[in-house]
């Protein structure tokens, strides 16, 4: 625990103190009343400026504040050829409240009275019509054409109220922002207001009015200067507080254990106290047979591998297989219970001059049979009408369905000239019997051996499924 004793900051205790602030403030609504001016007024913002001398008596502080704010009120009444121009300067005395115990920052409240005075320049005259006539301005009060003015001060008694925030930057400085509401007293400033008639035979005159509900909000930050001569000795404590001696502070809690964390999660004060770490397992691999081996240098020497091709021959590697032979042979044309198999009797085929326009599975030219294989599993997964499709396909070929489908079933065909056949079409494979055309391009085709003997093609330029027959 670390106390020392430093000089009280500004604000803390007893000492005189400076104070000056900026910041942006504007007039509340105001309204004449029993003036020749005639109409309520709105502020806007502009710069305003606070000074203040002060002394601080610990909790409180008195002060005494001068404030001004000048801004333009705008158009009276919203009418044209008019305006009004304001200037408030205030002597306040605020009591004024600090909240301790907050460190360096320091929050306070305050309430201030004094004297308020006001700086009115205000004009509304005639102004030229549609026919070019003069109108009398209603926000001027004169009976006939005119123009009404004021150029005057006046002052009386108000009030304001404060809240703030201090933060103290050193032992004499504090960084000090603060809002605040100020209201002249009931029965406003008097003014006196000119009348000039735009006649040559009236005489002006001049007539005293009032500017009611007069206030203003003002937000301004700047600076707090303590001189200190008679701050008292003060200690800071542990927690940063600031109390008049030791014995105020709060009492520090106990620390808190260090704790640390063994091989096995647990939590010890002390890392002797952890539990013995015990000798690391083995570590094993799986050779190419299955055997499990501590050392891989270790596992016995794997065999070269075979492989079995079409022919029954056996080679080291597929690529080593004799070129397979393909029989192209074509089935019986014929009436069938499979409807992709099924010819009607004296049914003539339609002799197609080109594929591609019904596509089925898409152009597929640039594919291997391994590759067509697996564009026919993409869709088998990602499409329910493809999955039926397929599955009728293979189920009537001989399997128990698509998941039988191997990629060595498929390999390379080109068709012979006027071969007759099924030949599916569209996204939702329908069937028709048809010639296929002469263009060797669109003879080519992907074969798929069978479990019971039938011929079954898919053409590569549309992917379409096609039964040869004769």
């Amino acid at each position: 625990m670390c106390l020392f004793t430093a000089p009280a900051f500004a604000g803390d205790d007893n000492g005189w103190y400076v104070r000056g602030n900026v910041g942006y403030g504007s007039h509340t609504d105001m309204n004449f009343d029993e003036s020749l001016l005639v109409g309520d007024v709105e502020s806007e913002g502009n710069v305003a400026a606070s000074l203040g001398i002060g002394h601080d008596f610990g909790s409180w502080r008195l002060e005494l504040d001068g404030d001004s704010l000048w801004t333009d009120l705008g158009a009276i009444g919203q009418q044209p050829a008019s305006f009004a121009k304001l200037r408030t300067n205030t002597l306040m005395l605020n009591a004024i409240y600090d909240f301790e115990g907050m460190g360096r920052w320091e929050p306070y409240v305050g309430a201030g009275i004094g004297y308020v005075q006001g700086k009115l320049d205000a004009q509304a005259h005639d102004f030229p019509g549609v026919a070019n006539d003069f109108i009398n301005n209603p926000a001027c009060w004169g009976g006939v054409a005119g123009a009404c003015s004021v150029d005057d001060t006046d002052g009386g008694w108000g009030w304001q109220l404060l809240a703030g925030l201090g933060y103290k930057l050193s032992e004499k400085l504090t960084w000090d922002t603060h809002y605040s509401y100020m209201q002249v007293a009931p029965g406003g400033l008097d003014f006196d207001t000119s009348y000039t008639p735009a006649l040559n035979n009236l005489a002006p005159f001049v007539h005293q009015g009032e500017l009611d509900d007069v206030g203003a909000h003002t937000l301004m930050t700047g600076f707090r200067y303590n001189f200190g001569g008679s701050a008292p000795q003060r200690v800071v404590c542990w927690d940063g507080s600031y109390e008049k001696s030791l014995a105020d502070c709060p009492s520090k809690p106990a620390p808190e254990p260090v704790m640390y964390t063994c091989w096995d999660g647990s939590e010890v004060e002390s890392r002797s106290s952890c539990p013995a770490r015990p000798a690391p397992e083995p570590t094993y691999y799986s050779c190419w047979d299955g055997s499990q081996v501590t050392d891989i240098a270790t596992c016995p020497a794997q065999p070269a591998p075979e492989y079995t091709c079409w022919d029954g021959s056996i080679v080291s590697d597929a690529a080593f297989c004799p070129a397979q032979q393909i029989v192209q042979r074509y089935n019986t044309c014929g009436a069938s219970n499979v409807a992709i198999f099924n010819v009607p009797a004296n049914a003539t085929p339609k002799v197609m001059s080109r594929l591609g326009t019904m596509p089925e599975f898409g152009d597929s030219h640039d594919l291997s049979p391994t590759q067509f294989f697996e564009k026919l599993q993409n869709r088998y997964a990602s499409n329910a009408t493809d999955k039926a499709y397929l599955d009728y396909l293979f189920r009537s070929m001989g399997y128990n369905g698509f998941g039988d489908a191997q990629a060595y079933m498929f390999s390379d065909a080109v068709m012979d000239v006027g071969t007759s056949g099924i030949l599916g079409l569209g996204k939702q494979h329908h069937y028709q019997y048809s010639v296929l055309p002469s263009s060797d391009r669109d003879r080519q085709a992907f074969r798929i051996q069978s479990a019971n003997g039938s011929e079954i093609y898919f053409m590569k330029t549309c992917g379409n499924y096609f039964y040869p027959c004769n």
